[in-house]
């Protein structure tokens, strides 16, 4: 697709940017791991490194101001040359392009990687004779964060002193840095509601920050004795067919800083590391060509924000933010469906490993990895839900049971602050970051973090199951059935038709506080435990959430809305997965098509915000210098709108029981690539409606079903596996599975006598017939009872599953007259 932004055209291929000049939607961030710099057309102007050996302080090492950053010239007869940037390509890690000059074509690259800033300069084969190339920056774009106003430039709980930059000839280098030491009084801009402070006897700290510049040619220094700037510029005219880079190293002595290195096969490796994402990504063809670029952006800018030195952390956003808790563990069905299911392992052993040994997971990081606070116990439960859920897409039973043992602890740790016998459980709300304004009083029952454990507790009785842990099955079990009997009484407003943001924990009355995102869909078993109110709770959002640019969280009525002047008049999109499952299930297409441009907006401006600001009505809300950044990519939005495309706009989700569909009236599209234990499922949706009218895969057409016999999948030769879902506006078939959570589908038919097959899973399930009266159920040979709700036509039937043992169903097309 070609899109023009800030009248600079560009183009998505693969993941990369490309624009035919300039460089589209600058200033950009760049980054890799614990390294991000902003770019313009001019040079860098912002540096950020997060240097292991800080404990405390702020990130930003370097800040364009009155005096320009680092910037490159060509230089020819004492005239300066600035970059021009043509055929630009953009890659979250840094920029390639060519720069004409002299009536030839340089090759200009700009990059982070392995720690540090890589400028390379490579030449053609002719080249006008003395040309240098050379390196400029001010002394004082070294920068002393100490604005008490102004968090992204403040302390942060350390005092920064810069020591004199000095010039080696030996080594070719310039060299600086700075040494921080604790500040008498820490402004430590941590957002940690819902947390607790971790246990910290370290002490006092100095931590020593070692800043390198050299070349990989001879170097000739100079400096001005008046607005100091400093200027490295290559002794000797450059050559044709050369490669020339400045390094800038960040790391933690002198001499690790001005060690030679050779940037071309570290700048390969990169490449290489980045196109493997590339390559394994799913595609999205459909009629929303920024909805297809954004498929093809999310998964290379969140490789950009992996700590690589550290295998399973990741950073929050690709500037700015460090390692947190939650904001690594949300929404990672689509790290997987883009095909990183090896990193959502090391994601679980990374927090795992760091886990305070009483309080448990953390919440927030230092710099070194050293945990800040841990997480509300209740949100810890994010975990067990990952834990299924990679077992889901991986089928790998054996990383499964080395997590389980933690898994437990955090359940029982969780299931301790049971209150009163609901099955809910205590803790401050992990949004937002000043819960007093949702009237919380420290003595809380939230519905964010209740829906949570909810889902945690499903998964912990099937984990439990699967690994024939009994007494553990039993009492995840006890309390999800508590949690079911308790959750609508005490949380869901009838008056507003959607439950309430927390409920106090002593009295368990209902506090008149609304929030969207009181129900924060982690599984699908959040379907099961609302199923009697969507349509209710969907209303509320239609009439008090929605806007024409997003999903307000608060509604304006509340004195909670834009209480914080921040986060409270904001849509958070890591949270939104509840309203996009309620726009499909309605079949919705109206909404859906909305959602498509809410967030096809920001992938026009090639970004992913934390916050939306909703402050005003507008179509195209603002860019702002925090929650929405420009250039600026959010980890847990991408996946949060990621796997919100694949489940509501494409139509499917994958879960311990298989693949299911969710037919609406929209748009024919395809998805390819999508990844799903071993297998690469190319997926196509053809027609419109909100049936299914077929289901064609492995050379079998299945009828009857939405819930896709896993069995199909598993046995389609090779990796690649085709499926075609035939959607229809007319219910072809009234007797049909709806879906069926936490048990494979398979030996599935669908004939005169009804359907038949068999259902292969651990713990309890509950399977969701589509029926115009009460079907007949059989399961193993014996009837059993069917829940039926007659307003929506659809019939419940649980069972208990016991690994290994196949469970047969039989559903008649007899129906029953009761």
């Amino acid at each position: 697709m070609t899109t023009s932004t800030r009248s600079i055209a560009y183009t998505v291929e693969q993941g990369v940017i490309c624009s035919a000049s300039g460089i589209p939607e600058a200033p950009r961030w760049f980054s890799d791991s614990r390294l991000s710099f902003q770019l313009d057309e001019a040079g860098v102007t912002r540096v950020g490194y997060c240097s292991p050996a800080q404990r405390s302080g702020n990130q930003t090492l370097f800040l364009q101001r009155l005096w320009d950053g680092f910037r490159v010239y060509m230089q020819r007869d004492l005239r300066n040359y600035r970059p021009t940037y043509r055929n630009t390509r953009i890659w979250p890690f840094g920029i390639e392009a060519e720069w004409e000059l002299f009536d030839v074509a340089f090759r200009l690259r700009i990059m982070a990687v392995e720690e540090r800033i890589v400028i390379q300069l490579v030449t053609p084969d002719i080249i006008p004779v003395n040309v240098k190339w050379k390196l400029e920056f001010y002394e004082h774009f070294a920068l002393v964060p100490n604005d008490a106003h102004d968090p992204r430039f403040g302390s942060r709980g350390a005092v920064r002193t810069w020591e004199a930059w000095t010039f080696d000839e030996l080594a070719n280098a310039l060299s600086g840095g700075f040494r921080e030491t604790p500040a008498a009084s820490a402004e430590a801009h941590r957002e940690t509601s819902g947390a607790h402070e971790v246990d910290d006897a370290a002490g006092s700290f100095v931590s020593r920050q070692h800043v390198g510049i050299r070349a990989d040619f001879p170097l000739a220094f100079s400096r001005t004795t008046v607005n100091t700037k400093y200027t490295l510029a290559s002794a000797e005219p450059l050559r044709p067919n050369g490669e020339y880079a400045f390094v800038v190293t960040f790391a933690q002595s002198r001499e690790e800083a001005v060690r030679p290195w050779e940037p071309a096969p570290a700048i390969e490796r990169q490449f290489d590391r980045y196109r493997r994402v590339a390559d394994a990504m799913p595609v999205l063809d459909s009629p929303y060509p920024a909805l297809n670029d954004y498929f093809a952006l999310l998964p290379m800018y969140h490789e950009s924000c992996k700590v690589t030195d550290r295998p399973g952390a990741i950073k929050a956003k690709n500037m700015e933010y460090w390692v947190w808790g939650w904001d690594g563990l949300t929404s990672n069905h689509a790290t997987m469906y883009w095909g990183d299911a090896g990193f959502v392992a090391d994601m679980l052993r990374f927090y795992e490993e760091t886990a305070d040994p009483r309080l448990g997971i953390a919440h927030a990081y230092r710099h070194d990895m050293r945990p800040i606070s841990a997480s509300a116990l209740p949100a810890q439960g994010m975990y067990i839900s990952l834990l299924l859920q990679y077992y889901a897409m991986t089928g790998d039973l054996e990383q499964v049971r080395r997590r389980y043992p933690f898994a437990r602890t955090v359940f029982g740790r969780i299931a301790a602050l049971e209150a009163g016998g609901t099955g809910l459980c205590e803790g401050t709300s992990l949004f937002p970051d000043f819960p007093g304004f949702m009237r919380e009083t420290g003595r809380d029952l939230s519905g964010m973090n209740n829906t949570m454990f909810y889902a945690a507790a499903r998964a912990m009785e099937q984990l439990a199951a699967l690994l024939e842990d009994v007494e553990t099955a039993a009492g995840a079990e006890a309390i999800f059935r508590r949690f079911e009997e308790h959750f609508i009484p005490l949380f869901f407003d009838e008056a507003r038709g959607f439950p309430v943001s927390s409920v106090d924990a002593v009295t368990l009355q209902r506090r008149d506080s609304f929030n969207a995102n009181a129900v924060k869909w982690d599984n699908n078993y959040c379907r099961e435990l609302l199923a009697d109110v969507h349509e209710r709770c969907l209303s509320f959002l239609e009439e008090h959430a929605v806007t024409p640019s997003g999903l307000r969280e608060i509604p304006l009525w509340s004195g909670a809305f834009d209480a914080d002047a921040n986060q409270l008049h904001c849509w958070w999109p890591v949270t939104g997965e509840y309203y996009m499952r309620l726009i499909n299930a309605m079949n919705r297409s109206d909404r859906i098509a909305q959602w498509i441009g809410w967030v096809g907006y920001w992938s026009r401006h090639l970004t992913c915000p934390e916050g939306i600001p909703l402050y005003t009505e507008s179509a195209e809300p603002e860019l702002d210098r925090w929650n929405s950044l420009r250039g600026a990519w959010q980890a847990y939005s991408m996946r949060g709108w990621y796997q919100a495309a694949v489940h509501g706009v494409v139509g499917v989700d994958a879960e311990v029981g298989g693949l299911h569909v969710y037919p609406y009236a929209g748009e024919p599209l395809t998805l390819r690539n999508l990844h799903y234990r071993g297998k690469k499922l190319t997926i196509e949706m053809k027609g419109s409606g909100r049936f299914v009218a077929s289901i064609e895969i492995a050379g079998r057409t299945v009828i009857g079903t939405n819930k896709v016999p896993d069995d199909l999948i598993a046995e389609a030769e090779g990796e690649a596996v085709a499926i075609r879902v035939n959607r229809t506006g007319v219910n072809p078939h009234p007797l049909h599975i709806i879906h069926g959570y936490g048990f494979r589908l398979i030996d599935f038919s669908y004939g005169a006598d009804g359907i038949s097959a068999q259902a292969e899973g651990a713990g309890t399930v509950r399977l969701t017939i589509g029926s115009p009266r009460r079907p007949v159920v059989h399961v193993d040979g014996k009837p059993v009872d069917a829940s039926y709700d007659e307003h929506n036509q659809t019939a419940m039937v649980e069972m208990k599953c016991i690994p290994g043992i196949k469970k047969a169903i039989r559903i008649g097309t007899k129906l029953s007259t009761s």
